[in-house]
């Protein structure tokens, strides 16, 4: 009986190597495969922003919300220099506390520096306050709400 059966186990084995050729082609064609995966995704993107644009657009025009370079903001303004502001604006008041003028000619009313100031209010003292004005009584308190009784009537 051993005569009659075929050498090794009886089961057929994988050949030991794969084909090079079919590897290769396999690669080349997933990376032109790849390549035109991306090259469409990005022209499908193109195209949709395009029109996302144009909606915005339209979008912006009909609530009024394009930016108009000719006109301001409404205020509260930011300050885009505010470093700069505030140091002119310091300045200015420095200069206003250390300098005499008028603040109105009319009612003759004049500014002096704060340091002359001080001197005179320490020389003079401040005048009293007048009194202030009294208060007026509070109304009478209204009386407190009673529910009325069931089936009572108004």
């Amino acid at each position: 009986m051993a005569e009659t059966e075929p050498a090794g186990h009886g089961v057929a084995a994988e050949p030991d190597h794969v084909s090079t050729r079919l590897v290769t082609r396999f690669g080349v064609i997933l990376a032109i495969l790849s390549v035109a995966a991306m090259l469409l995704m990005a022209a499908l993107f193109q195209f949709l922003d395009r029109g996302a644009e144009r909606r915005d657009v339209a979008a912006r025009a009909f609530a009024g919300t394009e930016r108009r370079p000719d006109r301001l903001p409404p205020p509260p303004r930011l300050e885009v220099y505010g470093s700069r502001h505030w140091q002119q604006f310091r300045s200015a008041e420095e200069a206003r506390l250390s300098s005499y003028g008028w603040l109105n000619r009319s009612t003759g009313a004049v500014h002096i520096p704060i340091e002359r100031a001080m001197d005179l209010i320490a020389q003079r003292g401040v005048a009293a306050l007048p009194p202030a004005p009294m208060a007026l009584p509070a109304p009478p308190a209204a009386p407190p709400f009673t529910p009325a009784a069931p089936g009572a009537r108004p």
